[in-house]
């Protein structure tokens, strides 16, 4: 079972808050505000949109980063 998946990945880019952060919570993630970060910070949309250019994003791009995103969120403690 993932933990982060493309709807997690999709939801962070398309965040209108500038300070939207992925985290890891009792093993399942949430978006919330930077400065509300509780558990383990996976990505934040400032770093997420660093990573991918201000260009479009397709699916096969979005699947990407979600398995990357993935594998952090298991390697820190998912």
């Amino acid at each position: 079972m993932r933990i982060v998946g493309r709807d997690e990945v999709r939801a962070l880019l398309e965040s209108p808050s500038p300070d939207a952060t992925l985290v890891l919570v009792g093993g399942r993630c949430e978006i919330v505000p930077e400065a509300q970060a509780e558990g383990l910070v996976i990505v934040s949309t400032r770093d997420l949109r660093f990573q991918t250019g201000d260009g479009p994003i397709d699916d096969r791009r979005v699947d990407e980063l979600a398995d990357r995103l993935d594998t952090l969120a298991r390697e820190l403690g998912g």
